[in-house]
């Protein structure tokens, strides 16, 4: 059966060797070699992200959206400089001179960029730090990293639809429908259900979906693995009770559903399984109460939920 997919950068909808059964690995193999590349160099995206292999096609929105790497990132002569890469010293690769006269090559930039994306970051900046230990902090502007990093078309695209896509998730109380792109807000503060009242009226199939990891709503619905530990671990920090840093989201740590902290008060009560737990310490409330003291008490930060 024939599959279909469609590069980001072109309007036109390809055919390749691989159904809604297969997995994502085995449809990379099958779009390698359609458009001629090594499977290492071509990759499936959805909402802004790269799919994990594993998943079923059937599981990714059709035609699948295929991201062509740039296998070989030279520089152009009159980018490249002798000075040191910011990053590696010791790289002897090309490397080229940003706007802040410091050096790295493309392929140190596109790997630094595309993980400040996947942060959540809506901008780039240098991260390179003078003889007195200062941060140098300039910022580098899209058009400079996507010609120093030799982004291809398919990247271009890539970096620009994640950039919007942060400033939209960045944005107070929105998020983007999966399904239709429209600016949707929460219905009820502490709750991961999202109705998009555009693709009900639309009367679409689908119209509910995830606040935290985007994908569609069932019931019994919980983040993948992969997704669940991104949110964790790149979620803003705030001050609980007067107790800085904080992650300002966490997993319930008796059915694993990720909660959003809005009020002051340290302890939640998770609306899925009706466990409660300090968000601070991650204690959970026993017959006696909390061993870390009443809603107000500062207590430690437990470190970032590992998901299992």
């Amino acid at each position: 059966m024939a599959g279909r997919f469609q590069r980001l950068s072109e309007s036109k909808v390809r055919i390749a060797s691989f159904c809604a059964g297969n997995n994502i690995a085995q449809a990379k193999a099958a779009i390698a070699k359609v458009l001629g590349e090594e499977t290492f160099n071509v990759d499936i995206v959805e909402n802004g992200g790269i799919v994990e292999g594993h998943r079923l096609v059937g599981d990714v929105q059709s035609p699948l959206p295929v991201v062509v790497h740039n296998a070989d990132r030279q520089l152009s002569p009159w980018l490249q400089t002798t000075k040191q890469d910011m990053m590696n010293p010791w790289e002897d690769e090309p490397r080229c001179i940003m706007s802040c006269n410091h050096a790295i090559t493309p392929d140190n930039l596109y790997g630094y960029c595309w993980n400040k994306l996947t942060e959540q970051w809506t901008s780039f900046k240098c991260f390179a730090y003078d003889e007195d230990e200062q941060r140098c902090d300039w910022e580098w502007f899209f058009p400079e990293v996507a010609e120093n990093a030799c982004l291809s078309n398919d990247e271009r695209v890539l970096f620009e639809s994640r950039i919007n896509r942060n400033w939209v998730n960045l944005t107070a109380g929105v998020r983007e429908c999966p399904f239709c792109r429209c600016v949707c807000s929460r219905q009820k503060p502490n709750e991961a259900r999202v109705l998009c009242v555009y693709c009900k009226e639309a009367e679409k199939p689908s119209f509910e979906f995830c606040w935290y990891c985007l994908y569609p709503w069932k019931e019994g619905h919980s983040c993948s693995k992969d997704a669940a530990q991104q949110i964790l671990s790149t979620c803003a920090r705030k001050e609980i009770v007067k107790v800085p840093g904080c992650p300002s989201i966490r997993a319930c740590p008796k059915c694993n559903m990720l909660i959003e902290h809005k009020d002051q008060c340290k302890h939640m009560d998770c609306r899925n399984c009706r466990n409660t737990f300090c968000f601070i310490c991650l204690d959970v409330r026993g017959e006696r109460g909390f061993t870390c003291g009443s809603y107000n008490t500062k207590c430690t930060v437990a470190p970032i939920q590992k998901v299992t």
